[in-house]
């Protein structure tokens, strides 16, 4: 039985540890992958919404806007026609400004 158990052979320390390593660095690397993909994806949403919110705030007759959020809108009247400009900025400070034209429907 003796000669069945010095046959049997793991892995030695070195190895062990050196895999331990390469799981560590592995384990961190998809860890802060994991991140900058999530930040990317946060900003991305935000950016959506502060378009979004300016394109609703273009509308002649603009919903209001939840609380945080700011507004400045200017509107023009030049020949028949309606200019609507509107600066929305998130409660983080991000800024989208748009231009709108309406023009009535000429029969």
């Amino acid at each position: 039985m003796s000669v069945a158990i010095n046959k049997q052979r793991g892995f030695s320390l070195m190895e062990v540890l050196l895999a331990m390593m390469l799981m560590v660095m592995v384990v961190t690397a998809l860890g802060g992958y994991h991140r900058a993909l999530a930040s990317g994806f946060s900003s991305a949403s935000q950016w959506r919404q502060l378009w979004r919110y300016a394109w609703q705030q273009a509308q002649p007759d603009a919903p209001s806007l939840p609380s945080g959020w700011q507004v400045l809108r200017g509107q023009t009247t030049l020949a028949g026609c309606v200019s609507i400009n509107v600066t929305v900025i998130s409660p983080v400070g991000r800024q989208g400004k748009m231009t709108r034209l309406f023009c009535p429907n000429s029969q």
